[in-house]
């Protein structure tokens, strides 16, 4: 079966497409400019460090965001060519009505904890996630982390709104409240749990997070040959920089926890360890039902309003685009299997 790249034509033959960085480059058209929406610096520290932007056939911005709903906003809004997210923004922005978006690209890291974590205060008593029974939690509307926590609370019998008082707060805003002890746990990022001082850990994400991060692009830009040329061209690229990452852990930690999010070495390369290194994977019948079940869940546990098809949101054009790189690089996605899920934190 060949795959239609914006004009490039990919066939199954990867090892016969040595030239395909060169034609996928040279199918933009002049003065193509592509604006990427991401979160941590976490595509444009690699972008520059592993080499893949040599040769970028376009003028490329990357613009940061704090949180997958704001870089939806900035996909909706036509800020943004390509977005960054995690697992639950597309879902709960598709539940919310949203239809202009579609994932050209998946990373998953199953079993990963994906570095969010359940936190409480020291010596408030609560020592079990069964002992958050009656009391707040903060979290982020819409986003991974939300996802997460329904499920850690869904797993031991607590729900957000009745059992377990959620208090909604943007990405930002999480940290700050329960450093001031204005709720009694949060569910953090990594970079957040070690400047709160590494507070009491309840769970974290290890079988409530597939670890899956998704490439979005507005339907409207795929309809556009030469957007969709730039598209895919930085598919490939994104596939490259990606695998360096993994090959690369430590100019990676100094470059992004130490540099971006002032950490100390050690505590990067802790978060790192922890959370692993996923891979880009074709979208295909497999990763469709991960990211359906991913959607089911959210339904399931509250944090979604209304059952969704996912399949109407996921491209595949760029699968093969995605294999040759994968091959160039050396690197084999491992099957997505879900562990166990955990109960305990770290």
């Amino acid at each position: 079966m060949m795959v239609l790249c914006g004009h490039i034509a990919i066939t199954p033959a990867l090892a016969e497409t040595d030239d395909l960085p060169a034609r996928l480059a040279a199918a933009v058209p002049s003065g193509t400019k592509l604006i990427i929406a991401e979160q941590n610096d976490q595509a444009s520290i690699p972008w520059k460090l592993s080499g893949a932007s040599a040769g970028a056939p376009y003028a490329i911005t990357f613009a940061g965001f704090n949180g997958g709903p704001a870089v939806l906003e900035a996909l909706i809004a036509g800020a943004a060519d390509i977005g960054y997210v995690g697992e639950a923004p597309l879902p709960i922005a598709v539940a919310a009505g949203v239809d202009d978006l579609v994932a050209v690209g998946l990373i998953a890291n199953p079993g990963s904890p994906g570095n969010y974590f359940l936190v409480t205060q020291p010596g408030n008593g609560i020592n079990t996630v069964a002992d958050l029974r009656g009391r707040t939690v903060a979290y982020p509307p819409g986003t991974g982390r939300h996802m997460v926590l329904s499920g850690i609370l869904h797993q031991h019998g607590l729900s957000l709104g009745s059992s377990v008082t959620g208090v909604q707060l943007a990405g930002a805003e999480v940290a700050p409240t329960f450093s001031s002890r204005g709720v009694d746990a949060a569910i953090v990022l990594g970079q957040q749990y070690f400047r709160l001082g590494a507070p009491p850990v309840l769970a974290d994400g290890r079988g409530h997070n597939w670890g899956l991060n998704v490439l979005l692009v507005r339907k409207a830009a795929l309809q556009d040959p030469g957007k969709a040329a730039a598209v895919a061209d930085f598919v490939r690229r994104a596939v490259q920089f990606y695998n360096w990452q993994g090959s690369n852990p430590d100019e990676w930690i100094k470059a992004s926890y130490v540099a971006k999010q002032g950490l100390t070495f050690e505590q990067g390369k802790f978060l790192m360890e922890k959370e692993g290194r996923g891979t880009f994977y074709p979208i295909d019948q497999r990763s469709i039902e991960v990211f359906q079940e991913i959607t089911d869940g959210l339904r399931a546990t509250g944090a979604l309003k209304r059952g969704v098809g996912i399949a109407a949101y996921v491209n595949s054009r760029f699968n093969d685009i995605v294999a040759w790189q994968n091959q160039a690089d050396g690197v084999t996605p491992s099957p997505l299997v879900q562990p166990q899920a955990a109960t305990a934190g770290n």
